[in-house]
């Protein structure tokens, strides 16, 4: 899939999905995880949350891109602190958002 479809699919998607909670009393769906020397955590997360090893990561229209489970770490390396982006399963049903300022959230896409 080419970055453009990556990233207009991403936008499209992102209005559907349900944002999880990390705690039930929490008001906010956003979980602070750093901006620096947090690339295990961040692999971490993407492993346990991600089944399939096949991923999209939409940052803009030019250079967002598909890479798996196993390198994402390495490529995703350059934009943490740097830039809002996403990573995406490859149905665009479940999703990470992290934000430039060092806070994520996780979400999959409602069900109706």
């Amino acid at each position: 899939m080419d970055s453009r479809l990556i990233f207009e699919s991403a936008n499209t998607y992102t209005r559907k999905i349900n944002w999880e909670k990390p705690e039930i009393n929490l008001d906010s769906e956003w979980v602070y995880i750093g901006t620096s020397n947090n690339l295990n955590a961040i692999e971490k997360i993407i492993k346990d949350f991600f089944i399939t090893g096949e991923l999209y990561v939409a940052y803009n229209r030019n250079d967002s891109f598909s890479t798996n489970k196993e390198l994402i770490a390495n490529k995703i390396q350059p934009l943490i602190g740097v830039a809002d982006f996403s990573i995406w399963n490859w149905s665009f049903q479940k999703v990470i958002e992290i934000n430039k300022i060092g806070v994520y959230r996780k979400g999959i896409i409602a069900s109706h």
